[in-house]
């Protein structure tokens, strides 16, 4: 009964693998082998430079998130927890630099506010999740580490659209624009609003009407 309760937990990590391993090898994969985006320039130093940056910055945390959050790992290899933390701390700061500049120059200009805020959060978040693990509080460093890794998954998420049909989220939309735009604003946050019920909002209330009831 045990081993039952944990197959959705794992059903959730490996459709979170399996579209990052997608996703990183249908973008970051294809960027190393040759594909240019001319979105983005045509030589390193006129914006490609900033595209290597955020590509290796985002691969980093995006490979070493998960195993961030297993327990068996955490537990048995906290040497390897600490030192892929700051690997994935180091990716963010990568992340955060040259996002903050392809926001400027996102060919989807209603989009280039989201991407802002989404860096913006992305950088604060783990920001705040190594401030809080040098004074040991380990709830806030686990819950800030949670909003960190769910920003870097929403730069994969917004390319959802690119792979399901999500005509069931958002209606057909004829204007490719826009259909952009509400993609990437849906996938930057409202998974940051899941996550925040779940970790805070549900606990907050349900615990604490538990911890009543048994008095």
């Amino acid at each position: 009964m045990k081993t039952l309760r944990f197959i959705p937990l794992i059903i959730f990590w490996l459709l979170i693998v399996t579209f990052s391993l997608y996703f990183f090898m249908d973008n970051v994969g294809a960027f190393f082998f040759g594909y240019r985006s001319r979105n983005f320039g045509s030589t390193f130093f006129n914006n490609q430079l900033w595209v290597v940056m955020h590509l290796v910055g985002g691969s980093m945390a995006l490979l070493l998130g998960p195993v961030q959050f297993w327990v068996f790992i955490r537990n048995k290899y906290l040497r390897f927890h600490r030192t892929a933390g700051k690997i994935y701390m180091f990716g963010v700061l990568l992340i955060g630099i040259s996002a903050f500049r392809l926001s400027l120059i996102s060919p989807c200009v209603p989009c280039r506010i989201s991407l802002f805020l989404l860096t913006l959060f992305a950088v604060l978040s783990t920001w705040f999740a190594w401030k809080a693990i040098k004074i040991r509080n380990i709830k806030t460093h686990r819950q800030m580490m949670v909003r960190s890794y769910v920003c870097v998954l929403a730069f994969v998420a917004v390319r959802l659209d690119d792979v399901l049909p999500l005509d069931f989220l958002f209606g057909s939309i004829e204007d490719p624009t826009f259909r952009r735009t509400v993609n990437e604003y849906f996938f930057s946050f409202v998974p940051l609003i899941i996550a925040e019920i779940v970790m805070v909002w549900w606990p907050s209330v349900y615990f604490r009407n538990k911890r009543k009831i048994i008095r």
